[in-house]
């Protein structure tokens, strides 16, 4: 296949040439690099064969949910499964955001970086409701 060029399964009958996204060739998939070997189900490699390489070409979750003729709900399961178990998925959610396969320092660190502000403020949250704990019983 030519670069830019990507087919994806999107049913047992149905095979969609995927276009959009131009991913340069190298020896190594950059979601698989020094990851354990493990089977990935034929869903799951469709979306990391569907994201792009790199930030600047991210695609939102309702156009990888068309892409493969799935829910934005089961895409946005499937992603965040995908993450826990170490896959280099990043996102933006700033506007003209989406989601992208990382492959810069900045990208990692970013990512990083978002994801434990988000932590640092559901820890605020529950901080402050813990002060109202003697007034709850646990049950």
């Amino acid at each position: 296949m030519k670069k830019g060029i990507k087919k994806a399964i999107t049913s047992p009958t149905k095979e969609t040439v995927i276009t959009d996204h131009k991913r340069p060739i190298h020896g190594f998939c950059y979601t698989h690099f020094n990851m354990e070997d493990e089977k990935l189900s034929n869903l799951e490699q469709q979306i990391l064969n569907t994201l792009p390489a790199g930030r600047k070409q991210a695609i939102t979750l309702n156009k990888l949910a068309y892409l493969l003729h799935i829910n934005k709900k089961r895409v946005s399961v499937i992603v965040a499964d995908l993450r826990k178990r170490g896959y280099l998925i990043g996102s933006n959610r700033q506007a003209h955001g989406g989601m992208y396969l990382i492959v810069t320092s900045n990208e990692f660190w970013e990512t990083v970086n978002t994801l434990q502000k988000s932590v640092n403020s559901q820890q605020t949250i529950i901080n402050a409701l813990l002060k109202h704990e003697e007034r709850f019983t646990r049950e």
